[in-house]
């Protein structure tokens, strides 16, 4: 790579979700600190480009199609276990009309031994873990047209990738933020603001990579109070602290008076994550003090032999004396368990889970254990037996303890204590609450002419209307086969808007030519895989407002959709 100024594009993809509000967050955090960084060593040697909140809807094609026009030296991808199919989806059509862009990934996605990264053959670097020391030191390689030897850092080779060995000295916390008077240094546009006070986890839990990274660093109160100060100033409202246990920082207690010093209006609300049994009484009061609103306390599980075996420590009386004392001081308290660890029953999962119910005024939360690359977990899956789907979410299908049945025993009963939000609400009526912003109405006889796919987004809706629909179902199958190929990484919706009763197998033709691709991986979720269910490609019904249908077939379609979509 030549002298000239260097065009930098940051890319993280966004978390696709079927809210039809389009309400989600994609704040690009570590690109941030990564674009502050080369702002500190090199000003006049790199140009850096985020993707606009315009862009972040965009569907694979036009996303790609912008990005090649902007015609960048480097890529750097953010890769999260929701967007890194998608992510090297869009890369391997940008490099095919860019094929001199060099592409960095980093994120928690980048592990040795990763079950598709590295055989996409997509990045030219690989950077494992905290990227600020790194990020500046592989660009200048690039550049340069060397491959130096970092640890965890991987570049590609003829044949495969080569990690490095050589140690990078960890920045504390201070030095890797970006100084608060930064302009970037600011909430985001619902008046949410993210904030560090550490870096690295004292907790080494086998189904997390994190803690096992580096050792924590802090930052201290009266640093922590000028950086809330000044977000407050530009129009902070909510503080989520993204600590992995914010309760662990030596100066807890002091940053807790700090902040309700700073916060003495009670304008703002925070949040945070604890380790709920190494609270003091003294401590949650300063907690509803400085209005948390809200703390996480994970958990995961009453049996300490489970406990035990992914080194996860937590002490039972004070947890639940302490527990109690949040509730009392007007804290919401949201509960962390997990299902699918070593050794773990179904039995013991819903001891778990009832005993978490029996708090008043608590949320509880219990996730599929999911067997992230890079985990111990993950490496000694053998040993317990652990089966898990290979593509994202990784989730634990079953266990040496529990059956594919029994996690679906257990999905049921979490649905039934607490109905997830993410549920269509109507699958066949006059109104449809849960259809997409983008909306693409395709008269069913022009459907065999169509020589691609209306739209932009990522999350459309086809609507497909007219007469005698059930005849003309070879051009609607099509269109569904057209669209999932086309765009495999998106969110699509299939409307049919009959001008009368339509035969069901009409839907069934339509469910088993969605059934026929490879899945999403919202799909892969077991409270979705285990009955089967899709829940990126729906099939909705809009009738007429001016018709009348029969009551019974209505409810036929509504309970044939229901059982087969999410």
């Amino acid at each position: 790579m030549s002298s000239k100024v260097q065009r930098i594009f940051f890319l993280q993809l966004p978390r696709l979700d079927n809210d039809s509000r389009g309400i989600g967050e994609n704040l690009p955090m570590a690109a941030f600190y990564l674009s502050q960084r080369l702002e500190r060593e090199k000003k006049d040697r790199y140009e850096t480009r985020f993707l606009t909140a315009e862009e972040e809807d965009l569907c694979d094609h036009e996303l790609s199609k912008r990005i090649v026009g902007q015609r960048p030296d480097v890529i750097a991808a953010t890769l999260y276990l929701w967007n890194i199919e998608r992510t090297l989806h869009v890369l391997r059509h940008i490099k095919k009309h860019l094929p001199h862009v060099r592409i960095i990934v980093g994120g928690p996605e980048v592990a040795p031994r990763h079950p598709f990264l590295f055989r996409s053959r997509v990045p030219d670097v690989a950077v494992a873990g905290e990227g600020e020391p790194v990020f500046p030191l592989a660009l200048e390689a690039l550049r340069r047209g060397v491959q130096p030897d970092l640890n965890r850092v991987a570049w590609k080779t003829d044949g495969s990738y080569l990690w490095g060995s050589q140690p990078v000295r960890a920045l504390a916390l201070g030095p890797s933020l970006p100084p608060p008077e930064h302009r970037g240094w600011k909430p985001d546009s619902h008046g949410m603001a993210y904030l560090e006070t550490s870096r690295g986890c004292p907790l080494r839990c086998s189904y997390c990579r994190y803690g096992h990274f580096r050792h924590p660093t802090f930052l201290g109160a009266p640093e922590t109070k000028r950086r809330v100060q000044i977000l407050m100033d530009r129009g902070a409202r909510e503080f989520r602290f993204v600590d992995p246990v914010f309760n662990a920082n030596p100066e807890f207690g002091e940053i807790l008076k700090a902040l309700r010093d700073v916060n003495r209006s009670r304008n703002a609300t925070f949040f945070a994550e604890i380790q709920a049994d190494l609270l003091s009484p003294d401590e949650i009061a300063l907690l509803a003090e400085a209005r948390f609103t809200e703390v996480e306390a994970g958990v995961q599980s009453l049996d300490p032999s489970v406990l035990s075996r992914i080194h996860r420590p937590v002490r039972f009386e004070p947890l639940e004396k302490n527990l109690r004392l949040l509730i009392r001081q007007g804290v919401r308290v949201t509960i962390d368990l997990m299902y699918g660890l070593p050794s773990q029953s179904s039995e013991e999962v819903e001891a778990s889970l009832r005993w978490a119910w029996n708090f008043r005024r608590v949320n509880v939360q219990c996730f599929q254990t999911l067997l992230l690359p890079g985990t111990q977990l993950r490496e000694r899956r053998r040993l317990w037996k652990i089966s898990a789907d290979r593509l994202p979410p990784y989730g634990v299908i079953s266990t040496s303890t529990l059956s594919p049945a029994d996690v679906r025993d257990i999905e049921t009963l979490i649905h039934n204590q607490s109905p997830t939000d993410c549920m269509t609400r109507r699958f066949v009526g006059k109104c449809l609450p849960d259809l997409f912003k983008e909306r693409i109405l395709l008269p069913a006889g022009s459907l065999h002419g169509l020589a691609q796919i209306p739209g932009f987004s990522s999350r459309r809706a086809l609507i497909i209307s007219g007469e005698n629909l059930y005849a003309r179902r070879r051009g609607i199958l099509a269109i569904i086969h057209r669209a999932i190929v086309s765009e495999p990484h998106m969110l699509w919706q299939f409307v049919l808007k009959p001008a009368e009763e339509e035969p069901l197998d009409l839907l069934k033709d339509m469910i088993g030519a969605i059934q026929s691709h490879p899945s999403h991986w919202i799909d892969r979720f077991a409270s979705v895989a285990s009955w089967k269910r899709i829940a990126s490609r729906r099939i909705f019904v809009l009738l007429n407002p001016t018709r009348s249908y029969s009551p019974s077939w209505v409810e036929s379609a509504e309970t044939l959709l229901e059982d087969h979509c999410y």
